[in-house]
């Protein structure tokens, strides 16, 4: 039997450049009787062919098949399969046309969730959200966004999302959002408190808004996971970080790269963490700002706990003033917490004052276990190579406890008012420093502990 596959007329020239059907790849016959039992099945290839329609020469493509057993998929480009929306049987000695419509990009399983391997698949998914803003959604491919003409964008962010959004391993290359004074840029512009996204890589994405702008989203209220950001991520007034600008929830498992820029609150991973745990999170991203300014986040709460988090490129505030800038956080509220962190970049206040190799100013939270080396530490005053200003104020102490630097010539603490600081220079071999920071981390109760096996301290999970 012959097989025809002419491709829609939606679909343009070139989109389709090879098919292949999966049926029976050989046969014997066996008096009168096609005999499957010594065959495999698999795909065929379909050789290109044209005809003519009123004139209008069409392309195809054409097989000859093994009759009396079912087709039901068939591949284009050599990658992407589809299922037929009903299976043919070919008669022998019958010829069969089947129609290949533009490719919609995703399918659905019998449970509504979406899986999705190109742009137009994520994008038709993008819209059915105005129905139901918890669809959840697969990858099951790369996926390159096409470019927006210059400054425009190709995406439009998602508001309040609930569902669950799996990566599954797969790559978003080209994000591109330009919000000019607009507010809430990333993938999400909000992830809603049952939001999930998870074991997801954005790679060069371009985002540009007024406030409250990431990558993965510009507010997080849910949960962010195993996922990792490249590129450009600039709030052009306040609150910008490489995954999130503003957290209200769990981040784990997170990196970022690139650039990333505000105003007020900015981190390689999160601008303004209000509240939540942030853990296992690590910036290889150049960050700079305004004030408040950190290698992981800019500004933490009362409510935010970070843990086991690392920046490895330079941090520099541009502002004047009270800069709080350190190599992993710019500003520490009273009651917020950071253990086993660290940052081995540049810490710079070009014309401000609190300035640490871990935290630039805490008021009254806690540092438990952390360091800072071989990058500068720099500013006009104020400036230490753990914290820059331990705060104090009523009924307020902060506290840091086991805390190393090395590459500084000052002071752990630039102005320790609680007088408690426990900090203490590296000159050459950490071990020491390891085993003080590890027993701090045992008495607390971490999950965490550093090991020495290159030149710096490494974490690794108990």
């Amino acid at each position: 039997a012959k097989v025809r596959v002419t491709p829609s007329k939606d679909i343009g020239d070139g989109e389709v450049t090879s098919l292949q059907l999966y049926t029976y790849t050989t046969c014997t016959h066996t008096q009168g009787k096609i005999n499957t039992e010594d065959a495999q099945k698999g795909w065929i290839k379909m050789k290109k062919c044209e005809y003519t329609d009123n004139g209008t020469t069409i392309t195809c493509w054409e097989a000859n098949v093994v009759p009396d057993y079912e087709i039901i998929k068939l591949r284009a480009n050599g990658n992407e399969e589809r299922t037929l929306s009903s299976g043919i049987t070919p008669v022998a000695g019958k010829f069969y046309n089947i129609t290949l419509n533009k490719d919609k990009g995703f399918t659905i399983d019998k449970e509504g969730n979406y899986n999705v391997y190109n742009e137009d698949g994520l994008k038709a998914w993008a819209e059915a959200l105005q129905d139901n803003n918890s669809l959840n959604i697969t990858l099951t491919a790369d996926i390159t966004l096409t470019p927006p003409a210059e400054g425009e964008s190709n995406w439009s962010p998602k508001w309040g999302y609930d569902g669950i959004f799996d990566g599954n391993g797969k790559t978003i290359t080209g994000l591109t959002i330009e919000y000019g004074n607009a507010t809430y840029a990333g993938l999400f512009a909000q992830l809603g408190e049952n939001g999930t996204v998870k074991n997801l890589t954005l790679k060069d994405v371009n985002i540009t808004a007024a406030y409250y702008t990431g990558a993965v989203a510009g507010r997080n209220n849910g949960t962010i996971e195993n996922c990792s950001v490249s590129g450009t991520v600039e709030s052009s007034s306040d609150i910008a970080g490489g995954i999130t600008g503003y957290n209200n929830g769990t981040i784990t498992g997170c990196t970022a790269s690139g650039d990333v820029s505000a105003g007020f609150a900015t981190g390689g991973i999160v601008g303004n963490f209000v509240k939540g745990k942030i853990t296992d999170c690590h910036s290889y991203a150049t960050v700079e700002g305004g004030n408040s300014v950190g290698g992981v986040v800019g500004y933490m709460d009362s409510n935010a706990t970070l843990a086991a988090c690392s920046s490895t490129y330079s941090v520099t505030a541009e502002g004047s003033g009270d800069a709080s800038v350190g190599g992993v956080v710019g500003y520490i509220n009273t009651g917020a917490t950071v253990t086993a962190c660290y940052a081995t970049g540049s810490v710079t206040a070009k014309q401000g004052y609190n300035v640490g190799g871990v935290a630039g100013s805490s008021f009254g939270g806690a540092l438990t276990a952390c360091y800072h080396a071989k990058g500068t530490v720099f500013g006009s005053a104020t400036v230490g190579g753990v914290l820059g200003l331990n705060q104090t104020g009523t009924g307020i102490s902060g506290t840091v406890t086991a805390c190393y630097w090395s590459d500084y010539d000052g002071s752990g603490i630039g102005d320790d008012q609680t007088n408690i600081g426990q900090t203490m220079k590296v000159d050459g071999d950490w071990m020491d420093a390891v085993t003080q920071m590890n027993a701090a981390l045992q008495s607390a109760g971490s999950e965490w502990l550093y090991e020495l096996t290159g030149e710096l301290p490494t974490l690794k999970k108990q």
